[in-house]
C-alpha cells in the first residue's frame, strides 16, 4: 500500500501542540525548574514556613515554571520552525510505502526503510496518522493525503496491526 503526504510547517505545528502536554520531558523539565524555584525561594531571606508564605512560594514557583517551560517550548518550536525544509527531508512530499519489511519513505532528501521492530507505536487521531520511532522521531501522515476516511484508517490499522505484531 502507498501513500503521498505532503508535510508542511503548520503539520509541524500541530505535531509540536499534540505532543508537548504528552511528552514526559515536558513534565520533568516542569518539576524541576518548580522544584528549583520553590527551593530558591524558601531559602531566600525573609521567608517563613508559614502558610501564606508556602503558598505564595508554591503559586510563584508553579507560574514562573509554567511560563519558562511554554517559553522553551515555543523557543524549540521556532528553531524547528526555522530549520525545516525541503531539502532536509522534514517539509514537501513524502512518499510512504508498506512492504513486508517495514514503512519506506521517500523524500527529495533521501530514502530510508524503517524495520517493523524499529517502529514504537504508530498513534491514529482524527487528523494523522503517527508513526513513532522513538521519543523525539516521528512520520506524519496527514488525513488530507488520502482520497477517502477508509482509505486513511484502513492504512492505519495496516501500520498498527504490523508494528503489534513485530512488537
Amino acid at each position: 500500500m502507498k501513500i503521498e503526504a505532503h508535510i508542511t510547517k503548520k503539520d509541524l505545528i500541530n505535531l509540536s501542540c499534540y505532543f508537548f502536554p504528552r511528552n514526559r520531558g515536558t513534565w520533568i523539565y516542569f518539576m524541576v525548574l518548580f522544584l528549583g524555584m520553590f527551593v530558591f525561594l524558601s531559602y531566600k531571606d525573609g521567608f517563613t514556613f508559614f502558610t501564606k508564605s508556602t503558598l505564595i512560594g508554591v503559586v510563584s514557583s508553579f507560574i514562573g515554571a509554567l511560563v519558562a517551560t511554554l517559553i522553551a517550548w515555543l523557543w524549540n518550536l521556532g528553531c524547528i520552525l526555522l530549520m525545516s525544509n525541503s531539502k532536509s527531508g522534514v517539509l514537501g512530499k513524502h512518499e510512504y510505502v508498506i512492504t513486508e519489511e517495514g514503512l519506506s519513505e521517500s523524500t527529495e532528501a533521501n530514502e530510508a526503510l524503517i524495520k517493523w521492530s524499529g517502529i514504537d507505536n504508530v498513534k491514529i487521531n482524527k487528523n494523522y496518522i503517527l508513526v513513532r520511532v522513538n521519543q523525539y522521531l516521528f512520520h506524519m501522515l496527514p488525513r488530507r493525503s488520502f482520497s477517502s476516511l477508509a482509505k486513511y484508517e484502513e492504512f492505519g490499522n495496516i501500520l498498527s496491526s504490523r508494528v503489534g505484531e513485530n512488537a
